[in-house]
């Protein structure tokens, strides 16, 4: 990982174990070695295009679960998934050949957010770790941690504020 790039920012260059997240390697890595366990004659490229179209499909289901877990119904959900997948941002990173970090982080980001409304709706513990699986997968992925933090800082501020608010009438 510690290699130094002379081609790219150039004229700079980069030396790319700093510059770069290993979540999206890694995941391209895993399914190369799962379609490899599946005898599934695939070469490591083919991995790495088809990865962002497969991911933003799990992205429409990911986006599916998080509606209709927010709202309880179903309709919501596939409202949800219909945006997401027309999004004309989120289409234009997640083409095949897109090898970049959004095409595998963006779903990471969904599910974080499904499996923390999730985790707090029924206050399992299963749910909850597997929150904080999709978490630390997401952050592996690409750096917009901030994004989720401040959803899950906000969270319990305006449940506690909605309390008091609520004992005080």
């Amino acid at each position: 990982f510690n290699w130094f790039d002379s081609e790219s920012w150039y004229p700079l260059g980069r030396v790319i174990g700093g510059t770069i997240y290993p979540g999206i390697m890694s995941t391209a890595a895993t399914l190369y070695w799962i379609c490899q366990k599946l005898l599934i004659p695939i070469d490591i490229r083919n991995v790495c295009v088809f990865l962002a179209p497969l991911f933003s499909g799990f992205t429409s289901l990911a986006a599916y679960f998080l509606g209709s877990e927010v709202t309880g119904k179903s309709h919501t959900g596939l409202f949800a998934a219909f945006f997401i997948s027309v999004v004309p941002s989120y289409m234009s990173r997640s083409v095949a050949g897109s090898y970049d970090n959004e095409a595998v982080s963006i779903f990471a980001l969904v599910l974080t957010f499904y499996l923390f409304i999730k985790s707090v709706n029924t206050g399992s513990i299963v749910w909850s770790v597997g929150c904080a699986f999709s978490y630390f997968y997401m952050v592996a992925s690409w750096g917009c941690l901030l994004y989720t933090s401040d959803a899950a800082d906000d969270t319990p501020c305006v449940d506690l504020g909605g309390r008091r608010i609520i004992k005080k009438k």
